[in-house]
This record gives C-alpha cells, structure tokens and sequence, in this order.
C-alpha cells in the first residue's frame, strides 16, 4: 500500500505541477519598434515620444506597446528580444525577472498595470478622463527613483490615487494582477538593469505566443504519468505472482 500511495502521489503531483508551471513561464519574442508614437510628453530637458508606440512583435503587427521606463531609450527600426511575461502570472516568486521588480514590488507594477490598461482603453479612471501623455508620465513617474521631474498636478494626483489604492497592499496587488490575462510585460532579454543601454521595457496586450514550452511540459509530465501507471501495474502483478 505505501508503494501504491507513493506512486498515486508522484502522478497527481505532476498533474498538479503541470498546472501551475505554465502560468510562470515566458515566451522570448522578438520586437520591433517601428518609429511611431501616439503622444509626447516634455519637461525642461526637452520632449519625448510616449503613449503607445508603434510595433510589430515576432514579424506580426500588434496593437502598439507601453513603456515604462524613462532612464533607457529605443530608436526607429530598432529590433531586440524579449521575454514576454504574462501580467496574470505576476507574483513575488517570479518578479525579480522583472526590470523594476526589485524597486517598486508587486503594488508598483499593479499601478503601472492600472495605467497601462487606461492606455489602451478610454484613460478614465475614478472618473476622470487622463491624456495619454498624463498616463505615460505617471507611469514612469512610478518606476523612476524620486519620480520624474516635470510632472503635471493632474498626473501628480493619479499617482497620488493609484498609491492610494493599493498601499502597499501585495495580497491586494497580485488578486488585482491576476485579472489581466490580457496584459503582457516584455522584459529586455538579456535584462541588464536600468540605464545601461538596452531597450525598454514594454508592455503590450492580447499576445499571441508559441505553445511550444507548454506543450514540452506536457508531453514530459505525460510521460512521467505514464510510467508511474506502468509501475503500478508491474507491482501489482508482482503481487499476485507472488501470491500463487
């Protein structure tokens, strides 16, 4: 019987791993900035592209993508590699993959996915109709050390509300990231840190990736199931041989 607990285990253990791995996995993607930008945002060290640029993302178009880092900079038909994380698979367990996961947690990227989100639909929040160059400043007001400087009142203000909202709160935070399946991260691969050079990070929606890493998986666990079964069966009958 312990033989046969053992076993059952290890095979609901996959299945259970098999789950849960795929929502902390990533797809490295290949992003190309095509030149364009909705927006600018200035202040008094000059004026900058901002709201949604112009992208395509493993040669395919897409509905534009956010950045939120203002220490680091792309140019035109500039192209790099990506890991694209899944903003629903967010935790404390995975988001030191992150470029700003180390400074602002899991309830700075909760408000930078609040912003992000307002980007791509009306830009209203609470109430109040923001312009994209508002939401783009607030964002990198977030993730930049002492904010930005140049930051207008109203933008101020919803920083001031989106801090407001979640204080600091990671259950909060992570309950809220999890409902936006149809946000996703695309972290700089190879991630070398803020201000070093290499591409922003971006965020976009409605990726379509490969299931190739998922499908590996399965067809691993698959086959660990299967032996298990196997196992099973030649002790059973081990059993029985031994009996007559």
């Amino acid at each position: 019987m312990k033989i046969k607990a053992i076993g059952v285990a290890a095979i609901a253990g996959s299945a259970l791993l098999y789950m849960g791995m795929p929502a902390f996995g990533q797809e490295v993607v290949s992003v190309d900035y095509t030149g364009g930008y909705s927006t600018t945002w200035g202040n008094n060290s000059g004026d900058y592209g901002a709201g949604v640029y112009t992208a395509t993302i493993n040669g395919a178009s897409s509905p534009g993508i956010i950045c939120d880092d203002f220490n680091d900079e792309v140019h035109s038909g500039e192209v790099w590699n990506a890991k694209a994380y899944q903003a629903s698979s967010l935790a404390s367990g995975n988001l030191g993959n992150t470029l700003f996961g180390g400074t602002i947690g899991l309830t700075g990227y909760a408000e930078v996915a609040t912003l992000v989100s307002m980007m791509f639909g009306n830009g209203s929040y609470m109430g109040t109709t923001y312009s994209q160059a508002e939401i783009a400043s607030a964002i990198w007001d977030i993730t930049t050390p002492h904010g930005v400087q140049g930051l207008d009142l109203k933008a101020t203000l919803l920083v001031m509300e989106l801090e407001l909202a979640f204080n600091g709160n990671t259950a909060k935070a992570t309950a809220y990231l999890a409902t936006l399946t149809n946000l996703w991260i695309l972290t700089p691969d190879p991630l070398t840190g803020v201000g070093s050079g290499e591409p922003q990070e971006m965020w976009t929606e409605n990726l379509n990736v490969p299931e190739g890493g998922a499908t590996s998986l399965f067809l691993l666990l698959a086959g660990m199931s299967c032996f298990g079964a196997m196992f099973l069966r030649y002790r059973g009958q081990l059993k029985t041989a031994e009996i007559n």
